[in-house]
């Protein structure tokens, strides 16, 4: 491998890519792609490595650089992928499809189509590079050329790229073997033809890869500071049932989970005498565990302020309140969703879960903003239990379908 100068690696979006600049407007963009390399990166030797910020940031530097130092590896994108605000599939007919997409389809966006390939070509820079040593190990240029590949691997295999990829859009599968694949890597294109076969090769996987990393494996700690690939702070389970298209599958992951949540009013109860007395009587808000911001909307509060007399739109607004983090704009939910192809014949689907138990929030608080500009929001704390979790697991467990655990 130390001869490699650079692989090429065909691609397929096997759900809408919601990727592109500041108009939003779909296209490639190798930034895009590389932000999910050095996140997956990061989960990847997170688990090995104990969360040791300077030892992680000195490793994904000798990759894919830093303040100090180019990246040793390149990413480009080749191709003219078709887009279109029309990706397949009915809102209206699938209402767990518009639940997991919401806010792309609110924003009319158009996406690069499922289906459509391009080309990604991984290469090392021609010139010298200095070797990093982290916890004992030499990253020459090869050796990041290795781990940049491991981060695909797990980007395609677990990962998706921009909006809601965390819900089932964005997903990518490699369409052949590169010339050039490193030898202690998986396999990058999958042979499993049901989801048991499936959850034993991303298992497997997962191991030749942290073994590729040639780390000594420290634990992360439990929640961990961000999200971590470790069996300590993560779990992922692949959904016992199949699916025709891909749409389907994201169907039946956002009416499950919709249900789910449908049948845990949590919080609602406080929100509400939030904005009808103007006191936040609870201390956290549990669904926060969730993913923020979020907002909440009262019918019944709403009906009761138009039949005073109070225009619709304000009533609205009254009815209204948003959480989020005291400081920034959102975090990303825990758990994910994965729309996976099967091998066979006929390519069909199936879902994957996962879940990072890491910190929701830097800081201890959250906010609680009132649509009604005259009341005062609230602080309240940052939840830390995610019990939540593991009642939607049992919850999917329950149902027809079932679930098989990856193993880490």
């Amino acid at each position: 491998m130390a001869a490699l100068k650079a692989m090429d690696v065909e691609l397929e979006a096997v759900t809408p890519l919601w990727i592109g600049g500041a108009d939003r407007q779909a296209e490639l963009r190798p930034p895009a792609m590389r932000g999910c390399l050095r996140y997956w990166f990061r989960a990847m030797a997170g688990g090995l490595l104990q969360e040791s910020l300077p030892e992680i940031f000195a490793a994904e530097s000798a990759v894919f650089g830093g303040t100090t130092r180019a990246s040793t590896v390149v990413v480009r994108l080749f191709g003219s992928p078709q887009t279109s605000v029309s990706v397949g599939g009915d809102a209206e007919q699938f209402p767990g499809l518009g639940y997991m997409f919401w806010s792309v389809f609110q924003q009319n966006r158009d996406a690069i189509l499922p289906g459509e390939r391009f080309r990604m070509r991984l290469s090392v820079r021609p010139f010298p590079f200095a070797a990093v040593e982290v916890a004992g190990r030499k990253l020459e240029k090869a050796d990041s050329f290795e781990l940049a590949a491991a981060s695909l691997w797990l980007l395609t295999r677990l990962g998706g790229v921009g909006a809601r990829s965390r819900r089932g859009a964005g997903g990518l599968r490699a369409l052949s073997e590169p010339d050039g694949w490193p030898a202690s890597l998986p396999p990058l294109v999958s042979g499993a033809r049901t989801p048991a076969e499936l959850a034993i090769e991303l298992s497997t996987g997962i191991q030749r890869v942290r073994r590729a990393a040639r780390w000594m494996a420290r634990p992360p700690a439990d929640p961990s500071s961000y999200d971590v690939l470790h069996e300590r702070v993560c779990q992922l389970y692949l959904a016992d049932k199949v699916f025709d298209t891909w749409w389907e599958a994201v169907n039946w992951a956002g009416e499950t989970f919709r249900a789910f949540r449908v049948e845990h009013k949590l919080d609602a109860t406080a929100i509400a005498l939030l904005l009808t007395q103007g006191r936040m009587a609870a201390r956290t808000v549990v669904r926060a565990i969730l993913g923020l911001p979020i907002t909440f909307f009262f019918k019944s509060i709403h009906a009761d302020l138009v039949a005073r007399g109070v225009d619709p739109r304000e009533a609205r607004r009254k009815a209204s309140a948003t959480v989020g983090p005291a400081r920034g704009l959102g975090r990303a939910s825990p758990l994910f969703f994965r729309v996976v192809p099967l091998a066979g014949d006929s390519v069909r689907y199936g879902v994957l879960m996962g879940l990072f138990r890491s910190q929701l929030l830097p800081d201890h608080e959250m906010t609680v903003k009132p649509g009604d500009f005259s009341l005062r929001p609230a602080r309240v704390e940052v939840p830390s239990d995610f019990s939540v979790f593991d009642r939607w697991f049992d919850y999917v467990r329950g149902q027809p379908a079932g679930l098989h655990p990856v193993a880490l």
